[in-house]
């Protein structure tokens, strides 16, 4: 039995342990308790079992603001907390290729309908976002190019958020979600997002043309035929 195994079979012995049968009640209760002593599960560890976490891969390598806004109001929709992580993978052929990804941190199934909500509106955005720069004149420079197809996709996320339902979970789940955070990344810092569209040539139209995009956006419903609670489409 794994420590994950143990810690999920201690709380059904816990709950067991509410039971208004006192022989059933004190024998779950035995049965917790040795668990968590064989596998050095504390009160606070099964508190924080609620609590999980999900990667979705970002679309860029390095951070941008309009894949951080749009994480960032996905996690806000589903009452969880979001942080970026960077790493990497190796390859067959043993190459080491960079990758970021955005974690979804909630309290029960939250982080993995955000985790697919993130990875649906991102694609569907990285897709439009490519599109507009193929429009761009071939005299634009690379940069510049950049720069619209970013501006582009900030409108664009602007226009989701119309179709967005925000809800904060209850007090408690918050509670437990920055429990989680101080327990497992004590150490977390934030970091300054890079606008690769300040100071270049873009302009309203850019933006305009991506909000306009952003609302026809859709998401169909996830695994098992469960439509993500709080977005429309």
């Amino acid at each position: 039995m794994t420590r994950d195994q143990a810690l999920s079979k201690i709380k059904k012995c816990l709950a067991l342990a509410k039971s208004s049968n006192p022989h059933e009640a004190a024998s779950a209760m035995r049965q917790a308790q040795k668990l968590m002593a064989e596998y050095s599960v504390t009160d606070i560890d099964v508190t924080l079992a609620d609590v999980s976490e999900v990667g979705a891969v970002a679309r860029h390598k390095a951070m941008t603001r309009w894949e951080t806004n749009l994480s960032k109001m996905v996690s806000d929709a589903f009452g969880c907390h979001c942080f970026c992580r960077t790493g990497g993978v190796l390859t067959k052929s043993l190459n080491f290729v960079k990758k970021m990804e955005f974690i979804f941190v909630g309290v029960g199934s939250a982080p993995q309908v955000a985790g697919y909500a993130y990875d649906v509106l991102s694609r569907q955005c990285a897709n439009d976002r490519l599109a507009h720069i193929r429009k761009q004149p071939n005299s634009c420079k690379p940069i510049t190019k950049t720069a619209r197809g970013d501006e582009f996709a900030s409108g664009w996320v602007l226009g989701v958020i119309g179709l967005v339902e925000s809800f904060s979970g209850t007090e408690r789940d918050q509670q437990l979600i920055e429990q989680y955070m101080a327990s497992r990344y004590p150490d977390m810092r934030e970091v300054k997002v890079k606008d690769r569209a300040k100071g270049r040539n873009v302009s309203h139209s850019d933006r305009n043309q991506g909000y306009a995009a952003g609302k026809q956006s859709q998401l169909n419903r996830g695994v098992g035929g469960v439509a993500p609670q709080g977005l429309l489409g």
